[in-house]
């Protein structure tokens, strides 16, 4: 690889602070200058071929202008490229282009993409070397999909299913996207579950789907959500696992319909250190290593929904570590 254009830019106009033309305010261009590569897409397919155009330019450095399923898109394609082990991925630093943002968030990052945007292009000039930029190293999520398509592998932070896939769908039809948004929507769905009325009591119904985790086999056959998350913090402050010895991701999974874990939903979405008053085979929450899902129904992996043709097999990992700028 070399060094042509030391930084590229990639905006996603489908994200959520880019729609409807409000990425032009931002003027990136200007900000990075004229040595880089700056790209838009207007679909999350198109990121693909975004991601062979910076690295055949040999970016040192890519901004993401769009929200945690850009960032997942662009990382995995990467991945898929170079391999997990390769020296020659490039760092990436998310620019909070999307709703929630929940990578940026655990990052500590604040600001619009246009400050943040600033905040990259000033800790690239003060490096006399691109190749030695200050990184942090962060962990991912490997999902290994097996299907009668043939294997796919993608790498994320989020992944979930069942109620969040559902509660997304419903999200992304009917919202236009943010925090309060997802909020709203909450409590809308949470109060259908526990009455059964209104066309969002499905939301937080149940699947089928065999569940399996660190070699345990979960006795049900039907599930209210499962997750698994790189990181501890959540949207809406939600707080819903466990720390603890051993595993390398934290998990939640559990059988339970939402009508009985109601009352309870203060406790189990802040969990603060409290043990479930469910016991594992109904309600699991602890650090894995390993979770393997065999479903038809789609899921969601850092807020994008993934929707498989035919019945797979899922097997959730620790992904490699990845490499993100780390300003000040």
């Amino acid at each position: 690889m070399d060094n042509r254009c030391p930084l590229a830019v990639l905006t996603n106009l489908a994200s959520g602070a880019n729609r409807q033309g409000r990425h032009k305010r931002y003027r990136l261009q200007e900000i990075v200058g004229e040595r880089a590569l700056v790209l838009e897409t207007e679909t999350v397919e198109e990121i693909d071929g975004a991601v062979e155009r910076i690295l055949s330019c040999g970016a040192r450095l890519v901004c993401l202008n769009g929200g945690d399923g850009t960032v997942q898109r662009t990382l995995t394609h990467l991945i898929n490229i170079l391999g997990e082990e390769s020296p020659d991925l490039p760092l990436i630093f998310p620019l909070r282009g999307g709703t929630l943002n929940v990578l940026a968030d655990n990052l500590g990052l604040k600001g619009r993409p246009d400050q943040l945007a600033r905040l990259a292009v000033r800790t690239l000039q003060a490096s006399d070397d691109h190749r030695m930029l200050p990184w942090a190293s962060i962990p991912t999520l490997r999902l290994t999909r097996e299907s009668a398509g043939g294997i796919e592998r993608e790498y994320g932070f989020f992944f979930g299913n069942g109620a969040l896939y559902r509660f997304d769908q419903v999200y992304y039809r009917e919202t236009r996207g943010g925090p309060l948004a997802a909020a709203g929507l909450f409590l809308k769905c949470a109060a259908a579950g526990a009455l059964k009325k209104t066309r969002y009591a499905a939301v937080f119904g149940t699947s089928p789907m065999r569940v399996r985790i660190d070699g345990f086999n979960m006795p049900a056959e039907r599930f209210t959500i499962v997750l698994a998350m790189a990181f501890k913090k959540v949207v809406l402050t939600f707080d819903p696992f466990l720390e603890g010895e051993g595993g390398e991701f934290y998990t939640l999974a559990t059988s339970l319909p939402f009508g009985r874990m109601v009352t309870r939903l203060p406790r189990l979405l802040w969990v603060r250190g409290d043990r479930p008053p469910y016991p594992p085979e109904v309600y699991w929450n602890r650090k894995s290593s390993e979770v393997v899902i065999e479903a038809r129904e789609g899921y969601t992996l850092d807020g994008e929904l993934i929707e498989p043709q035919d019945p797979y097999r899922l097997t959730i990992t620790r992904g490699p570590d990845v490499r993100v700028l780390r300003v000040s």
